[in-house]
């Protein structure tokens, strides 16, 4: 979203009577318009296959007397009606620390890097109701309070999130709402993250943690034995991942492991998911981009009777006691001249995605997408 239109903004401090001080600072609005064509799968129904998405985001920001920035982001769209869509405050402590609110960005903590395998336009789950087992549900929640810490040059930092609940909605100025999780926090790692031109490397991991106020460990502590507890968490759910990418000239490779714990304790439910996803894009200059991924993503269930055996199946592996298997694969491309892009996608899911007749690695659904866009 280039080509911003900026109007200066000054002397606010007339209405800002507890202030010393006229407040100075410049404000953006930009805006884009996407048409789509997407086709699915011969056995879903596809529907109108053309679509449209209208955004417009307005930014603000000014400099600090003692140094350092604050900036303010708002962004409505998605839909005809132009609802909120995100809303972020982003205190910047002089270029090395960043305090940040985020009401839905989804852009600080673990949220950010919950795939960082580059790709020409979108990740390989894109259009799938399936999707890869990844971090980042407690820093992509309504009302974060992230802070961020990097060193110069190199990027090494650290950043770490946290939200009073998840599961809430935008909240207006001294406005309260019920959320239906419990307290989030989640922490990034980045031990090298240095980026140049003809040259890139990126290394670091990413943890979370959602401490609910009851969950089945608590009820035996607090009864004194064991009790039968099939609704609550067993315990706090938690995820993990470890990513790594590097670009050299033209050419950019990732790959990322991720492992997650929902604590589940029904029958039906999930003990665990592990994924990992490995993919590479190269890019002609500014204009042309093409990237190729594939994933791997194993399930195991509480049940350890669930999928039965694979014993003398045709597809070993996808179905196996406890234990599924889901696999992605998918390319993307895109051309950008200037304001207007013109980007594709194909991806497609296999194994257990998409629904349990979907199973089998010959049997896999897929999304395919060609969208232009226009920004201002």
């Amino acid at each position: 979203m280039n080509k911003l239109k900026n109007i200066g903004i000054s002397a606010l401090a007339g209405t800002l009577v507890s202030l010393s001080a006229a407040q100075a600072g410049g404000v953006t609005v930009n805006g884009s318009w996407e048409l789509s064509y997407t086709n699915l799968n011969h056995s879903k129904v596809t529907g109108n296959k053309l679509g449209m998405k209208k955004n417009l985001s307005w930014g603000a920001s000014g400099d600090l007397s003692d140094g350092g920035a604050v900036t303010w982001a708002y962004s409505v769209g998605g839909t005809d009606t132009l609802g909120l869509s995100s809303a972020s405050m982003n205190i910047n402590m002089g270029g090395i620390a960043t305090l940040a609110y985020d009401s839905g960005t989804g852009g600080y903590g673990a949220n950010a890097v919950d795939n960082v395998v580059p790709t020409a336009w979108e990740e390989i789950d894109y259009g799938l109701s399936t999707g890869i087992t990844d971090v980042g549900s407690i820093s992509a929640s309504k009302g974060v309070v992230n802070l961020t810490v990097k060193a110069p040059v190199g990027g090494t930092g650290i950043s770490l999130s946290y939200v009073n609940r998840t599961g809430g909605t935008h909240q207006g100025d001294g406005a309260t709402g019920e959320a239906s999780g419990g307290r989030g926090f989640d922490a990034v790692i980045d031990f090298v993250n240095y980026s140049a031109p003809h040259f890139g490397i990126r290394w670091g991991l990413a943890a979370q943690i959602e401490v609910m106020d009851q969950t089945c460990e608590s009820i035996k502590t607090l009864i004194n034995g064991p009790q039968s507890c099939l609704t609550a968490k067993k315990n706090h759910p938690y995820a993990g991942t470890m990513y790594y990418t590097m670009k050299v000239g033209p050419l950019s490779l990732g790959t990322q492991a991720t492992f997650k714990d929902p604590q589940e304790s029904a029958i039906a439910g999930i003990a665990n998911k592990r994924s990992i996803i490995a993919g590479a894009a190269l890019n002609f200059g500014d204009t042309i981009s093409v990237s190729y991924g594939e994933a791997w993503d194993r399930y195991k269930y509480n049940d350890a009777a669930r999928g039965g055996s694979d014993a003398g199946s045709v597809t070993p592996g996808y179905v196996s006691g406890e234990y599924e298997l889901i696999r992605f694969r998918g390319w993307s491309a895109a051309i950008n001249m200037g304001p207007v892009a013109l980007k594709g996608t194909r991806n497609e899911v296999g194994g257990m995605g998409e629904g349990s007749s979907n199973t089998g690695p010959g049997l896999w659904k897929n999304h395919s997408e060609v969208n232009l866009s226009i920004a201002f």
